[in-house]
């Protein structure tokens, strides 16, 4: 085995509709997580690792919002909200004009609570939201 590869887990398949209709076609609709952003998270956010584990799949694949990060092109904040607290998956898809083959790929996820919610939805495109 090449250990020059980086590695990766498959998560499921994004429904591409909305993301597609702002963003143009994907080039897949495969969602993955690399080891190393896995690793990040257990870094940076230790105190979410669980709930990643638990429920980060489950929040990007059947988000109740979909955001546009407005600071990072192809970027969304993937939403999905627990009774105590929100959880956001930013999820960097993987775009017609981006190199072939790439993935979309979760970036890191963080709790991100109900008032910062807020000023995000206020100042960016939602493209999806829950009825």
């Amino acid at each position: 085995m090449n250990n020059d590869q980086p590695t990766y887990r498959s998560l499921g398949e994004l429904n591409v509709v909305y993301l597609e209709k702002r963003f143009g076609k994907l080039q897949t609709k495969e969602l993955i997580i690399m080891d190393e952003r896995l690793e990040h998270i257990r870094q940076s956010h230790p105190e979410d690792i669980e709930l990643f584990e638990q429920y980060g799949a489950a929040s990007a694949l059947d988000p109740d919002m979909v955001i546009v990060d407005e600071k990072h092109e192809g970027t969304v904040f993937m939403i999905k909200g627990l009774p105590e607290t929100n959880l956001n998956v930013v999820t960097r898809l993987a775009l017609d004009i981006d190199d072939a083959g790439r993935k979309n790929s979760i970036m890191t996820f963080y709790r991100i609570r109900d008032k910062n919610l807020k000023k995000i939805v206020k100042k960016s495109e939602v493209l999806y939201k829950k009825e």
